[in-house]
């Protein structure tokens, strides 16, 4: 059995937490191979990410961290 048809049956077995990890894996592969066209088709691919990003564009820089202390 090729290496496609395996990974496709044995999908099937795991559990959601274990899928959630494998479509992370996937994205990265993707994104590592060079098969997405921009940032932002990676950014959009990642699960969350829209309403991460949306989240943080919507909070005052008052709440946020301070550059000087993420970069020394």
């Amino acid at each position: 059995m090729m290496n496609r048809e395996y990974i496709k049956n044995q999908i099937d077995t795991l559990p959601e937490s274990a899928l959630e990890k494998l479509a992370e894996f996937i994205t990265f592969q993707r994104f590592t191979l060079g098969l997405y066209d921009n940032d932002t088709d990676y950014l959009m691919s990642i699960p969350g990410m829209a309403d991460k990003l949306k989240e943080g564009l919507n909070t005052p820089l008052s709440e946020c961290v301070p550059l000087s202390e993420v970069w020394a």
